[in-house]
């Protein structure tokens, strides 16, 4: 049974001392299975789930039935000052509150909004109408501590907003009730999904692989090569001293992303997984990078450079992690990168406070290694997001300028996007990718994550993701090429990069698959629920996609739609 964590005393106290318009919270706890909570309490609404194991903060993170939702398009003039804006509308008077996003905005950033902060030629075709931020508000979140195994303790917050006319009193029932009814959706709510984007049967490669997803890239291992090509004489001439490239695969959307998520988060774990189901697109992440964190003052980035993939026993896993410590080229890379992110943090930093507190470590995934360090720094409280982009002279509304959400836009604007993924010299390397890549990047090598309105924010970079559009599962992957790189050992690394993920579609598709003939097996229950959920769901839909039931939604809202690029 939910039980209420906030007394009234303790709430009074907070909301006598908060500011008009701050944000109160009220906390209820049960104990739950966090992603089968989620799935209980989704409702189709915009949703988000983030398990962020990583960095400062070992928290997971669930949210549902926003009160606000924003989508920048191209046209809509600046993101980052669309996201500092809003974020300066919020503040937070936590009281006790020890969880770190009792409310916030959740959200995703394009790659492309690195064309807001760097002069790109716009060599790559903008083939699909995605925005450059998409972002829900919510005034309630339930989060868990990480790591956890099975049930756990879910603490369900909610935040009612203190305006002049408000009682603090009734403010509190209102926290209180609200907080319950997403208690009680979490633990009693219907856990079924919609059905697939597709039927199942169009992601099925044919009868000598049946259950298999079949992905086709963009271009061909000679095509891959020639970008690597190109690069490599960018790199001769002195352009970039490094650059990651990628390709992106394709294939039909024939498992539901819940589902997908599901089978990902048991195949990959990783340190910054999201499911984000808003009404532009489904990402479904299982990112080990972390892009920023900002707590206070305190900025951290977590730059990954180098990889192998990992061994079929434990002694050739540490024969590879051996090989991938002592690789000349990746120490020397991953140095370089280190550097830039170092660069990156300077720009909104202290001087002197910039430093590297953890250098080369080895994380392990499912099916590669990674070299990782940690960069950090204490921001500056005198820059703002127009001290570090060439904002036009209307991006930050009035009373914007000076505030906490300012500075919070101008350290993401400082570090995005990531130098791992993109390269060095950060700007004329952004510029190769556009004329080498054949298609804009969208939510690929952006960030998903989650601000605070406290001034925190926890954001990853969108590698190893799945971004469901049209029917489609789109799966890019990457490398860094430098003056001696090998054009099949970097497509063979890009295709490791991507293996988990299409293992776990695999995985989810051959259990809908079981599921919808009836093959499965009592022993399979668990791992097929979300399969089985699949199955009965069109009709409690009305034969109604999900996506088109989230758009509804926010039409309700007046969510604003802007022109394409």
């Amino acid at each position: 049974m939910p039980a209420v964590a906030t007394d009234r005393s303790t709430f009074l106290a907070a909301a006598r001392s908060a500011a008009a318009g701050a944000r109160v919270p009220v906390e209820v706890r049960v104990d739950a299975e966090p992603f089968a909570a989620y799935r209980r309490a989704r409702d189709g609404t915009p949703g988000v789930f983030l398990e962020t194991t990583g960095g400062q903060s070992g928290w997971g993170y669930f949210a549902v039935d926003p009160v606000d939702y924003r989508r920048i398009d191209p046209g809509d003039g600046s993101a980052l000052g669309a996201l500092a804006a809003r974020l300066s509308d919020e503040s937070l008077a936590r009281g006790d509150c020890s969880v770190p996003y009792p409310c916030g905005a959740f959200g995703w950033l394009s790659y492309d909004v690195a064309r807001e902060l760097e002069a790109l030629p716009g060599g790559a075709v903008r083939d699909r109408d995605l925005p450059r931020l998409e972002l829900a508000v919510y005034d309630r979140v339930a989060a868990w501590r990480e790591p956890h195994d099975g049930e756990t303790t879910l603490r369900a917050t909610a935040c009612p907003r203190l305006d002049d006319h408000d009682d603090p009193a009734a403010a509190y029932e209102r926290g209180r009730e609200r907080a319950l009814a997403l208690a009680r959706a979490a633990t009693e709510g219907d856990p079924s999904v919609g059905p697939p984007p597709v039927d199942p049967g169009e992601g099925d490669s044919g009868d000598e692989v049946p259950g298999s997803v079949a992905f086709e890239g963009d271009c061909t291992r000679a095509a891959f090569a020639e970008r690597v090509r190109r690069v490599k004489e960018h790199v001769r001439d002195g352009d970039t001293f490094q650059a990651n490239v990628s390709q992106r695969l394709r294939a039909p959307a024939a498992v539901h992303p819940v589902v997908a998520y599901a089978a990902l988060r048991e195949v990959n774990p990783a340190p910054y997984s999201a499911l984000v189901e808003f009404p532009a697109c489904d990402l479904v992440s299982a990112s080990p990078e972390l892009l920023l964190e900002r707590r206070g003052d305190r900025l951290v980035t977590e730059p990954i450079a180098g990889t192998r993939p990992r061994g079929k026993t434990p002694a050739a896993d540490e024969r590879l992690a051996a090989d991938l410590r002592a690789d000349e080229k990746e120490r020397a890379e991953h140095a370089m990168l280190v550097d830039l992110e170092r660069n990156d943090l300077g720009k909104v930093s202290e001087f002197g406070s910039v430093e590297v507190s953890d250098y080369r470590r080895i994380d392990r995934y499912s099916e590669v290694m990674h070299l990782v360090s940690q960069v950090e720094g204490r921001q500056r409280d005198d820059l703002g997001l127009a001290d570090v982009a060439p904002l036009p002279a209307d991006a930050l509304p009035d009373g914007v300028a000076g505030t906490d959400a300012d500075r919070l836009c101008a350290a993401v604007a400082a570090v995005f996007p990531g130098g791992t993924i993109t390269g060095a010299p950060k700007p004329r390397t952004m510029e190769i990718i556009d004329e080498v890549e054949a298609t804009r990047r969208g939510p690929y090598t952006g960030s998903v994550g989650a601000f605070g309105f406290d001034g925190r924010a926890t954001l990853n970079i969108v590698i190893r993701t799945l971004v469901a559009d049209g029917g489609e599962y789109h799966l890019r992957v990457g490398a860094g090429v430098v003056h001696d790189s090998d054009p099949d050992r970097e497509y063979e690394e890009t295709l490791d990069k991507g293996r988990a993920l299409v293992t776990a579609l695999d995985e989810a598709l051959d259990r809908s698959l079981r599921v919808t003939d009836g093959t499965g097996s009592d022993g399979d229950s668990r791992r097929s629920e979300g399969a089985e959920a699949d199955a009965g769901a069109t009709e409690r839909s009305g034969g109604r996609s999900e996506r088109e039931r989230r758009s509804d939604s926010e039409s309700e809202r007046g969510a604003n739609a802007g022109d394409g690029e």
